[in-house]
């Protein structure tokens, strides 16, 4: 079982190294593809060069020599001729013809047979004619390819140089016209030719072992189009080596980072800032009970929160780091919203009715939220006097910043409580400081009643100092009946809030102060 659990943790690093070396190959052939590609457009640009050069000097050759001369062949029409062709060394003669019989050529003169050439192989639109490989013509058994216009003839080699005429293994090409109906010539090995698709180009995300291209010259009736058989990256040792390494550690790294995201994402921290972000935020109200009739005049709204497995997560736990990650006004936000959504109702049937939202002093000072909050109570008219802003005590921001601020909401007509009272640094500092309308006594305090004589001494001098400044108190962390009655003695206006009087459940499940009243009537006789 163990070792299960231990294949099962590693599992998402395997799985990325496999995954990894896969994208590393197809990445790796398709490296290899575009190195192929520009080997094979250096090859073509190689050709278009050649045969621009040449098809634009036969050209030349063509307009530049004598047309239809009176008397063709003499010593001063050859002696044009020979001008003409010692001026390019891409052919190497160039004769007159008459009804298809060659009557001269530079090279050799007058003839004193006039061969006669065989009907052209093409005719461009512009009257050009081609011939290609004729043999014997000039000389016996030489093949010769021509171009041919008006009783002009030139003649070249169909030999190409050897880099174009035979290309490195895998390169093959085949140079046409633009309506490929008439081949130049064939270069490369006979299979190599056979995968030539004239005018195909290969588009750049196709991957496979054979890339094409083919391009047209822009100043001359010449297409080329090539072919290269590329070798497969698993047919490369070195590189299918570096494909594993490589594609192994990336893809072992990224799945030992997707494993630690998978464990950040169950996290606490996760989960605050996620939630914060999305509205992830639950909100559940505890009821807030005037000890000396048991009326319910309120409730706190508290903030939850639950882990991906849907587990609770302790707000002592993600409020402190909400706080930390910045994103704690919007959790407050979405609390306020909710809480006054949820009780407005019986905030408007009830005027003692009053809603308690917890503020981090970043919202104390935050003026947006003071906005927000102003919005979102006239847009639910809830009278501002009915909500009640609890700051704790142990909020640490500068005590004049946080006293306007207070002031300010305080002007606003919000209630202001502090919240754990007794458990600060600083708590007559905020007291002489800030302008409050109640304080919450912490549960460590009253839990201490009637265990701890220290501790009932402090909530005896948390109420007598609230009596003295005119403040309400509120009770936290009240269980047990006496509890309440101590409390009841000792500070006749105090509200209590605890589990004696209900948990902090979700709005449809919180009991109207009626119900409530009428399920403490058994207590009645004990609390008063």
């Amino acid at each position: 079982m163990r070792t299960l659990r231990r294949l099962t943790r590693w599992l998402p690093v395997l799985i990325g190294a496999i995954a990894g070396v896969i994208v590393m190959l197809v990445a790796a052939q398709v490296v290899q593809t575009r190195v192929d590609d520009f080997r094979l457009r250096l090859f073509v640009r190689d050709i278009m060069g050649y045969m621009n050069d040449a098809s634009i000097s036969r050209r030349n050759a063509l307009f530049q020599a004598p047309q239809n001369t009176d008397v063709p062949c003499t010593d001063e029409d050859i002696l044009g001729l020979r001008r003409v062709a010692m001026r390019s060394p891409y052919f190497h003669d160039i004769g007159r013809v008459h009804d298809a019989k060659l009557l001269c050529t530079a090279m050799v003169g007058r003839l004193a047979t006039n061969p006669t050439l065989p009907p052209p192989d093409h005719e461009t639109l512009n009257g050009v004619k081609l011939w290609h490989t004729i043999t014997g013509v000039i000389t016996p058994g030489v093949q010769v390819d021509a171009v041919g216009w008006g009783d002009i003839v030139v003649f070249s080699s169909p030999v190409l140089p050897p880099r174009l005429g035979t290309p490195d293994r895998g390169f093959a090409s085949i140079a046409s016209t633009y309506d490929k109906r008439f081949q130049f010539w064939r270069a490369g090995l006979f299979d190599d030719q056979r995968q030539v698709e004239l005018g195909v180009t290969s588009r750049w995300f196709e991957i496979g072992p054979v890339r094409h291209y083919a391009t047209c010259s822009n100043a001359v009736d010449v297409c080329a189009s090539a072919v290269y058989t590329s070798s497969s990256i698993l047919h490369n040792p070195i590189g299918l080596a570096m494909a594993f390494g490589i594609g192994a550690a990336l893809g072992g790294a990224v799945g030992l980072s997707w494993r630690s995201r998978k464990r950040y994402r169950m996290s606490v921290d996760w989960a605050t800032q996620h939630a914060a972000e999305t509205g992830g935020i639950t909100v559940v109200y505890q009821p807030l009970v005037r000890l000396r009739d048991r009326k319910m005049i309120g409730v706190e709204a508290l903030a939850r929160l639950n882990d991906s497995a849907g587990k609770p997560i302790s707000p002592e736990m993600f409020i402190p780091i909400a706080e930390r990650r910045g994103v704690i006004g919007l959790v407050t936000r979405q609390v306020a919203r909710r809480a006054l959504i949820d009780m407005h109702g019986r905030a408007l049937a009830d005027s003692e009715f009053h809603i308690s939202i917890n503020l981090a002093a970043e919202d104390v000072v935050d003026t947006t939220f003071h906005t927000f909050l102003n919005h979102i109570a006239a847009s639910l008219r809830v009278p501002r006097t009915q909500i009640a802003l609890e700051i704790t005590e142990r909020s640490t921001d500068s005590m004049k910043r946080l006293g306007d601020a207070l002031d300010r909401l305080r002007a606003d007509g919000y209630q202001i409580h502090i919240d754990d009272f007794g458990t600060g640094f600083s708590n007559l500092a905020y007291l002489s400081t800030l302008h409050v309308d109640a304080l919450k006594i912490d549960r460590m305090f009253t839990q201490a009643i009637g265990a701890d004589t220290v501790g009932s001494a402090i909530v005896d001098q948390i109420c007598k100092m609230a009596a003295l400044l005119k403040v309400g108190v509120i009770v936290e962390g009240v269980e047990t009946r006496a509890q309440a009655v101590y409390m009841l003695a000792h500070c006749p206006e105090a509200v209590g809030q605890g589990w004696l009087f209900g948990k902090a459940v979700p709005d449809d499940e919180l009991p109207s102060p009626e119900a409530l009243m009428k399920a403490m009537a058994d207590d009645a006789e004990t609390v008063a």
